[in-house]
């Protein structure tokens, strides 16, 4: 010992130094009190002890700079001085500690918890595996044939012209049977988008035309919504039933049957089916993603809250268990049709597409949001809170449009749909409230913790730059599941209670909208945002119809025929262009009677006040009303909007619809 009074003991590669003043200095403490002073050895005078900042001298020193730079009517955005620091005081701290104290105690040894955590994470993958591909691989009928796997908005025949003239693209229309599986919860699912229905316009219910009375369905009704209402399958379950088809039928009657109300349609299509079940079906029903997968993926997922620490481990593990959940098994993208069985490798092509941009973002979400508000592993005794407060939310937010659809009506924000869905402008008051309410909370604990003012130029600097891209040219700006989710979840960067509960929804609403429909981009050109939706009145001016009745003659035979002739007015040259529209160009006209195209005329190879289309009521065939629509074709024979119907009666006379002249 020197005059440093340091002692060297040990391996002398390691090098360790103890200060005798401190040892001597730890012993006397331990004595407390006044033995303390016969413990301090006279070597001259000591150094002052280190004093650690006061927790007010921290808040301070902190916010002094930028209290300094800041003009005095906006220094109150700092926060109180001192700040407060946000953590959850855990409710029964005894209670909710018990099931890490047991894994403790039960597995000391830190390779013990790694193995169990190893083969917990292989039964989870199990759990999953296994029941999604007896979902889509075991079906088949009675001669081994498999079964098609069908979504909730399947239809055998496509909206406007999509069939083709004719229906030709949507043949056969009769003497055709298969067997087919519908997945649970598709009552709820409805059309977004008008659907042509005769003289109406239906949307916002499900598409299910026809059934009353026994009779059949028109064939652009969902076939697992028919299936439903027919009583063939169980909408909480899921199932399978037989589809015949049974060709052109008359007079679609309405019923209320199984909690869906079917639309009546009062002429003739060419395509209708019956759905029937059958016994020898080898069908696994109920629906094992729904009656196995999802209680599995809750308990495995309630467990990893109850039992780990670790903020990282808990967020990526219940993060990838649940985005795979949503991807393979919940709500998987409709990759299918009628004509095909499902193929389980595309679906896990899809998954893994948007899988790895999907866990770089949660990473990012990762650092700024979440970890500053879910509780350190100093601080165990929350097991029973963070799964209540963030895991829950969580699933409530990533099976939303099973959860929170239904009990908010509305489909789609666009001023149109807002105003013809019923209950929409209310629950979007209500929404809209209760997200002002959260915001307020969430930046007083902002302003409390001194942090207000780096989230105020956050969020300013996001909605410029949502300025700034909406009002780029020819391009709209389109807010996802998932961009709404990215956009308020910085605000649940807080230790709180209601930071963990909002935090874990936007989480969930992230993954639902990434896993069923990807990273869709925020700017669309106006065909994208269209879809199958309407273009807003760009539709041809007919001019009133001549209706001839034909005598023996001309039919061949009794008396009673008509034929009906339509021709349309001249169209602008900007129109046939695409600069007048601002659009699109037109290429055509297509011709709809009683939703099924009849006509398809192209300017290239005859003007269009050339054109005629002749419709002709021979004698002896069906007599019922029929409907027409007329509407403009682009490139390729795309349908764009469609005119009102105008309805060409029985006894020959004519009612025209908006948007003829």
């Amino acid at each position: 010992m020197g005059r440093n009074n340091t002692i060297k003991y040990g391996d002398p590669e390691d090098d360790v130094e103890v200060h005798l003043s401190e040892i001597i200095d730890e012993e006397a403490q331990l004595l407390g009190g006044e033995d303390y002073e016969q413990f301090e050895l006279d070597e001259g005078p000591r150094p002052a002890p280190r004093q650690q900042p006061s927790p007010q001298s921290q808040s301070r020193s902190r916010g002094f700079w930028t209290r300094q730079r800041t003009p005095r009517w906006l220094a109150f955005l700092h926060g109180p001085d001192p700040l407060k620091v946000h953590t959850i005081n855990p409710l029964f701290p005894s209670v909710q500690e018990l099931p890490v104290r047991w894994l403790e105690k039960s597995l000391p040894r830190r390779w013990q918890r790694i193995v169990l955590l190893v083969v917990f994470l292989v039964a989870w993958a199990a759990s999953l595996a296994i029941p999604l591909t007896l979902s889509k691989g075991t079906a088949t009928n009675a001669s081994g044939t498999a079964i098609r796997h069908v979504d909730c908005v399947d239809t055998l025949w496509k909206r406007n012209n999509e069939c083709g003239l004719d229906g030709v693209d949507c043949r056969p229309f009769s003497n055709t049977s298969f067997a087919f599986r519908c997945p649970a919860d598709c009552a709820s699912v409805r059309v977004l988008n008008p659907h042509h229905v005769g003289n109406q316009d239906v949307n916002f219910r499900p598409l299910v035309i026809g059934g009353g009375g026994g009779g059949p369905y028109r064939g652009d009704s969902f076939l697992c919504g028919a299936a439903i209402h027919a009583g063939a399958i169980d909408d909480a379950t899921g199932g399978c039933g037989v589809a015949t088809l049974v060709g052109e039928y008359y007079q679609y009657f309405s019923s209320a049957q199984h909690n869906i109300d079917s639309i009546p349609f009062d002429s003739y299509f060419p395509l209708s089916f019956t759905i029937t079940t059958d016994p020898g079906l080898k069908c696994t029903a109920p629906d094992p993603r729904w009656t196995v997968s999802l209680p599995l993926s809750l308990l495995f997922t309630t467990l990893l809250t109850l039992f780990t620490t670790s903020p990282p481990l808990l967020f990526f593990t219940t993060f990838l268990g649940i985005f795979t959940h949503v991807a393979l098994v919940s709500d998987p993208p409709n990759l299918s049709t009628p004509s095909t069985t499902y193929l389980l490798p595309s679906l896990i092509s899809h998954y893994a597409a948007r899988l790895l941009p999907a866990l770089f973002t949660a990473a990012i979400l990762y650092l700024t949001c979440v970890r500053h508000a879910l509780p350190s592993s100093t601080n165990p005794n929350l097991s029973l809170e963070k799964t209540l407060l963030w895991l829950a939310p969580f699933w409530l937010g990533a099976l939303s449009n099973r959860t929170l659809e239904p009990l908010i009506p509305i489909a789609r924000l666009t001023p149109s749909d807002l105003t013809a869905q019923p209950g929409a402008l209310l629950a979007l008051g209500v929404v809209i409230t209760t997200i002002l309410l959260i915001a307020a909370v969430q930046a007083r604990t902002f302003y409390l913790s001194g942090h207000l003012p780096a989230y105020l130029l956050l969020y300013l600097t996001l909605g410029v730059s949502l300025g700034l891209l909406a009002a780029l040219p020819h391009l709209h700006l389109r807010i996802h599941h998932y961009v709404l989710a990215l956009l308020l979840l910085p605000g649940t960067a807080a230790q709180t209670r209601v930071s963990l509960i909002c935090q874990g929804l936007l989480l969930g609403l992230f993954v639902n909208g990434v896993a069923r429909w990807g990273f869709d981009s925020v700017l669309q050109t106006g065909e994208m945002l269209r879809g199958d939706g309407g273009l807003g009145g760009l539709v041809p001016e007919v001019v009133a119809p001549l209706i001839e009745r034909l005598v023996a003659s001309t039919t061949g035979g009794g008396e009673g025929g008509m034929r009906i002739w339509f021709k349309w007015k001249a169209l602008a040259e900007g129109l046939l262009n695409g600069k007048g529209s601002g659009r699109m160009a037109v290429e055509g006209i297509s011709v709809l009677v009683n939703d099924v195209e009849r006509y398809r005329g192209w300017f290239a190879e005859r003007p269009l006040e050339e054109q005629v289309f002749t419709w002709t009521r021979r004698v002896g065939g069906v007599v019922a009303d029929e409907y027409f629509r007329f509407g403009f074709v682009a490139e390729g024979g795309r349908a764009l909007d469609y005119t009102e119907a105008g309805t060409w009666f029985v006894n020959g006379s004519w009612s025209q619809g908006t948007g003829y002249w």
